[in-house]
């Protein structure tokens, strides 16, 4: 039986983009990695997007902020060189004709060397982290210039005891231009910057919440058995693959991408889109469970940092507040403070069992480098009579399921806050 003229063409056109596809010129690689995922890739810009209401000015601001762009722990050092020993078997067996990789997509790959830095700078941001902080400093002083000009000690500044987040805290200040900056270090237990791992309840409810049931659970789903056999099927080699094997080219893969730069990382051309995307899947699980609605507690957690944002929007009302009160911390703890607002909810609790492609929970989203909830506190004029607003930012866009069109009147703001005060503070 013939086939058709046009079922002919779209099989060639088929077989020719399939046969042809490679990761180095893919034109629109998969962008979102989770945790890692460039900032670049989901913020809005504050001084295009900032909510400007006639009669009103801003007076105070309140945020919390993941640290940049970092390198990985140290630990991620012994990691890399068996992920070398895998480069070495993925190129051999390119060089034998048994890897589907594109030729180029080698070169990048064996080309790419281990920069001591990465191990000397273990935890530390990047150079990239410091600018990335650096230029969103200068934005939101050019979005609020008469509020965030002159701000030597009208600012508040906390940060976790990492070198990450207090390198982020830094250079964030520099390009607000704050002189003799001054950080304040948070201690032990710290519920407005502290992730959860800091505060385990007991043994059962640690395996519960850190060993992640549902990731196991996912990790022999079809659909991640079968993003694992393709990819040991693409790079043709004899290499038993380990769940610790791809985790770890995966985070070389992310670590990789450069956002500022918009360059991409050699080691994604292992992976396919769709290994992707189940990968980050696996990664939303972790957060969704490890700081988001999986566990009421989280959102307790981020409840209680937000009566810090109530606080210092009252003294601003009366006068004794700062112009700017920022905390600086990590992935966890924004995830948290997102679930406490009900941001990002679904329907149905994510599981291990179906990946749904349309969920609105994503750590890429939630939990990029440089994610950030940010608020502003407007006092207005109406008939003479002194009034007030907020509106709340996150990664510099308005957010808009808050309060009706973004803005919060104060006794709207008032009401969602202040039951928060009623949360036990001794969570631990």
């Amino acid at each position: 039986m013939k086939l058709k003229l046009s079922t002919f063409i779209l099989l060639f056109c088929y077989d020719y983009v399939h046969s042809s596809f490679c990761y180095w010129n893919s034109g629109c690689p998969y962008k979102f990695l989770s945790s890692y995922t460039p900032y670049s890739t989901i913020r809005g810009d504050i001084r295009d997007s900032n909510i400007k209401i006639k009669g009103c000015e801003p007076i105070s601001i309140w945020g919390i902020m993941r640290h940049s762009k970092s390198y990985p722990l140290k630990e991620f050092g012994k990691s890399i060189e068996e992920a070398l020993t895998i480069r070495d078997l993925v190129i051999s067996s390119y060089n034998s004709g048994n890897s589907s990789i594109c030729s180029q997509d080698i070169q990048n790959l064996r080309n790419w060397k281990l920069n001591n830095i990465i191990i000397e700078n273990a935890n530390d941001l990047t150079n990239e982290g410091q600018e990335e902080m650096i230029e969103f400093g200068k934005r939101l002083q050019n979005a609020y210039p008469t509020l965030l000009n002159s701000l030597e000690s009208h600012y508040s500044f906390r940060s976790t005891p990492d070198k990450k987040t207090e390198s982020s805290a830094k250079s964030f200040a520099e390009g607000l231009k704050i002189k003799n900056f001054d950080l304040e270090t948070s201690k032990n237990n710290d519920e407005i910057v502290s992730p959860p791992h800091t505060c385990l309840r007991n043994k059962e409810e640690a395996e519960k919440n850190y060993n992640y049931v549902q990731v196991v659970k996912y990790r022999n789903s079809p659909e991640y058995l079968a993003a694992k056999d393709r990819l040991q099927r693409r790079l043709g080699i004899d290499y038993p693959f380990t769940n610790e094997n791809i985790k770890t080219l995966y985070e070389l893969c992310r670590f990789g991408w450069s956002g500022l730069e918009i360059k991409i990382s050699p080691w994604c051309a292992l992976f396919t889109t769709d290994d992707l995307k189940v990968l980050e899947y696996i990664e939303d699980l972790r957060y969704y469970y490890g700081s988001g609605y999986g566990d009421s507690l989280n959102i307790k957690r981020g409840q209680i940092a937000l009566t810090n944002l109530l606080d210092s929007f009252e003294n601003a009302k009366r006068g004794v507040g700062k112009k700017i009160v920022t905390y600086f911390t990590d992935a966890a703890k924004i995830n948290e403070v997102c679930s406490a607002l009900h941001l990002y909810r679904d329907e149905n609790p994510l599981t291990g069992s179906r990946r749904d492609p349309h969920r609105r929970w994503r750590s890429s989203i939630l939990s990029a480098f440089s994610a950030n909830l940010f608020a502003v506190l407007n006092r207005c004029t109406i008939k003479n009579e002194p009034d007030y607003n907020v509106v709340f930012y996150l990664n510099e866009e308005p957010l808009r399921s808050v309060c009706e069109y973004g803005v919060c009147s104060w006794q709207e703001f008032e009401n969602k806050l202040t039951p928060f005060l009623n949360v036990t503070k001794d969570l631990c």
